[in-house]
């Protein structure tokens, strides 16, 4: 199991941070979390909040190679 409060310090470090999902479910909002870049502002990973804290610490993983 993967702890949010690493993960998060983790991608920080990285120029990465992590977004909770806030909002109701939808087809737009998964009720997961997503990856943005924090100097470009922008979605590299869970576009829909559609990333378990799992899947996001694997993407953190490949993306640091």
């Amino acid at each position: 199991m993967v702890d949010e409060s690493k993960l998060r310090r983790e991608l920080k470090e990285a120029g990465y941070a992590l977004r909770k999902s806030r909002g109701p479910v939808s087809g737009d909002d998964l009720g997961g979390y997503m990856i943005v870049d924090v100097a470009g502002n922008y979605v590299v990973a869970g576009a829909k909040y559609d990333l378990t804290l799992d899947e996001a610490a694997e993407w953190l993983k490949q993306a640091n190679g």
